[in-house]
């Protein structure tokens, strides 16, 4: 398999002076691809499709400008409305 990416123009410059880029590319890959393998042992697909639910979620409350400090305090009020039923 070969890979062709595009580099900003920034960045193009910048990695041609490192030694073995290729090895290193090669190395980061084998990586990424055990983690990958890992996550899909570790989490059923219905985990990861909740996981994937939850940052969509996240996504659009940032995007509709939501805070931080916000989204916990809907969180924390979510949690004690279920908490005084248990």
């Amino acid at each position: 398999m070969s890979i062709t990416i595009e580099l900003p123009p920034d960045l193009d410059e910048r990695v041609r002076v490192i030694p073995d880029l290729d090895k290193r590319i090669v190395q980061f890959l084998r990586t990424q691809t055990d983690l990958e393998e890992w996550r899909n042992r570790k989490y059923s697909p219905e985990a990861r499709a909740a996981a994937g639910r939850a940052l969509a979620e996240a996504d659009r409350m940032r995007a509709a400008g939501m805070t931080r400090e916000e989204a916990f305090e809907q969180l924390r009020s979510a949690h004690d409305e279920v908490s005084k039923h248990l």
